[in-house]
């Protein structure tokens, strides 16, 4: 639940600006608010006109305080001589700006990848005195690089921290990420007093067969006899076990900014499978996964003997555990230790159904569902979801899910999960950021009121065409996803139902959109183009995954579907540089299954 307490009179005003002109100065006593306080005076200045100094002291002031206590508590104090803007810590402090310029000054913080914030003016500018304080219902609020770190991350950092999200995880498994990291990112997230983890898959990262192959191959799984470098560790071997405490501690001590450092499994399996590693946990199959057997008493009694080697240098850091495919149950020999953070991935979701309460989901949602509730009765520390939600493997179909966002955050939330991660890639944001948009909204207020939300992010994104948009998107919801069955991101069956005649109310909407939006800012009629993109790309994914599904039965009905392959591969190139899709994983995706049979 959102916890908000409001105090005070809205009759009594705040003057902060009358014709450009003020006698308010910036006060931020901790060198820790330098970015806060040059943050707060930059976008003043752009709004009014006037400008703020930052002094140690004055009479009538903007403070910015760190006041501790409650962790990710921010908010703010008007009073008609002056305004205190607080936070648990700095960051905190960073989001009571960026919110109070929101709420109080009509900022619009959307991200570069939508045409970038708005900023109105007001050479006048009076607030109502007021205190209020926000604290969120999920404490961590994250997002991973998929793949790349680049430019664009860096300005998805800063969306972030404007947009109230606190975290960000280096994709460990990415090659040169760590680099990447250090070269382009590390001083943006640390003046913003972002958190960083450094995750994902990552026991390659941290002994790589590169390195170690050649000289230690028993440092790997033992797989049909042999030793492997393709497949997992051989978590059993008490030098690999040292091995990698030795790398984190090395991490964490060049970098204090990285809290938490994720020890997860390679994707995929390949589980070692000598002597000492199979004497582990009883081989039996798994839950989800019956063809492999559970691992996941492995992983927790490896993570954990890490842990307590990192704890001897580093005792106020964390790791972290993933558990995902064979490895999703609950451990039944091992107790997981406080200083490890518990990610399940609901990896076999459906996107179509929440992941509790709907007895239409033919999909292993329920089951996620009760594995989280037992995980949640034995983890001591923070319990984690990795979570799918930016469909990163849908080949970029639009696919609202503004019915299931709110359900699964409830049910988080209720549950007593503490927050997510959630993999992104910047060129679709175009059919997925509305997602991103509405998950943080969630994250604050799992009971907020969707359609209220979704209505003034397209007033915003849309300008005039945001009825006819929104309308759109309502179309979509109802007629191709909510009409149709369990969806999952690798099984593109679904797109079948694209048609122009089952979409026919949506791309109404959408055509009225364009023509609104044709004489309007640049950065409306490139959003709603963007959309015209994706329902173009639904419909030709859809008539090839028709004719796919139908050329198993014929010759000619094959060469139509390669040929419908082929002007979906055509459309994907000349549309590359959307916002709207990521071509390179269309192209390899249907390169793969275009000659079906």
């Amino acid at each position: 639940m959102n916890r908000a307490a409001t105090a005070g009179s809205r009759v009594m005003q705040l003057t902060i600006t009358t014709n450009s002109r003020t006698d308010l100065a910036l006060v931020a006593d901790d060198e820790r608010l330098a970015f806060a306080a040059d943050e707060l005076g930059r976008y003043l200045a752009i709004i009014t006109g006037a400008q703020f100094p930052v002094v140690a002291q004055a009479e009538r002031a903007i403070t910015l305080q760190i006041i501790g206590g409650v962790d990710e508590q921010h908010g703010w104090d008007i009073r008609p001589d002056g305004l205190t803007l607080f936070g648990a810590d700095a960051l905190g402090v960073l989001h009571a700006v960026y919110h109070f310029l929101e709420a109080h000054c009509g900022c619009r913080w959307l991200a570069e990848f939508d045409g970038g914030e708005i900023i109105p003016r007001h050479e006048t500018l009076s607030v109502p005195c007021e205190r209020v304080s926000f604290r969120p219902d999920f404490a961590q609020r994250a997002f991973t690089n998929y793949p790349d770190i680049d430019r664009r991350t860096v300005a998805m950092c800063d969306w972030m921290a404007k947009q109230r999200f606190n975290r960000f995880m280096i994709f460990a498994n990415v090659e040169g990420a760590l680099e990447q990291y250090e070269q382009l990112l590390q001083r943006e997230v640390v003046a913003r007093g972002l958190k960083v983890e450094l995750g994902h898959h990552s026991c390659k990262y941290f002994v790589s067969p590169n390195e170690f192959f050649g000289t230690h191959p028993e440092y790997f799984a033992l797989l049909a006899g042999a030793r492997s470098p393709h497949g997992q560790l051989c978590t059993s071997n008490p030098e690999v076990v040292a091995l990698v405490a030795e790398r984190i501690c090395g991490l964490m001590s060049a970098h204090p900014e990285i809290d938490t450092v994720g020890l997860w499994p390679n994707d995929g399996y390949g589980w070692c499978e000598c002597e000492r590693c199979l004497a582990r946990e009883p081989q039996e199959p798994s839950l989800l996964w019956p063809g492999h057997p559970r691992r996941t008493d492995t992983v927790v009694q490896f993570v954990n003997e890490v842990a307590v080697l990192v704890a001897q240098e580093h005792p106020d850091r964390f790791l972290s555990a993933l558990f995902y495919v064979n490895y999703v149950e609950p451990p039944r020999t091992t107790d997981l230790l406080p200083q490890v953070k518990a990610y399940v991935a609901p990896f076999q979701r459906c996107f179509r159904h929440p992941l509790e309460g709907d007895p239409n989901c033919r999909r292993p949602n329920a089951q996620y569902a009760e594995l989280l509730r037992q995980w949640r009765r034995i983890v001591p520390g923070p319990l984690l979801v990795f979570e799918y939600l930016m469909l990163i493997d849908m080949l970029s179909a639009p696919y609202p899910l503004r019915g299931l966002l709110p359900q699964d955050f409830r049910f988080y939330r209720d549950l007593g999960v503490e927050g997510y991660v959630l993999e992104y890639r910047p060129e679709e944001w175009g059919p997925y950021g509305q997602h991103a948009h509405l998950i943080g909204g969630l994250s604050w207020n799992a009971d907020l009121d969707v359609e209220a939300c979704l209505a003034e992010h397209y007033a915003d994104l849309y300008g005039p065409a945001a009825a006819e948009m929104a309308a759109f998107w309502a179309a979509l919801a109802e007629r191709f996803v909510q009409g149709g069955g369990c969806v999952h991101h690798y099984d593109l069956g679904y797109a079948r139902r694209a048609t122009h005649q089952l979409l026919r109310p949506a791309l109404d909407h959408l055509g009225r959109a364009l023509a609104l939006a044709a004489a309007s800012e640049r950065r409306h009629r490139d959003a709603v183009e963007q959309a015209q993109v994706s329902a173009q790309l639904l419909l030709r994914l859809g008539h090839w995954q028709e004719l796919a599904a139908g050329g198993r039965r014929g010759q000619y009905a094959r060469a139509d579907a390669t040929a419908a392959a082929d002007e979906l591969l055509q459309f994907v190139q000349r549309q590359a540089d959307s916002g709207a899709m990521f071509a390179p994983g269309i192209v390899a995706r249907v390169g793969r299954e275009r000659r079906p049979g």
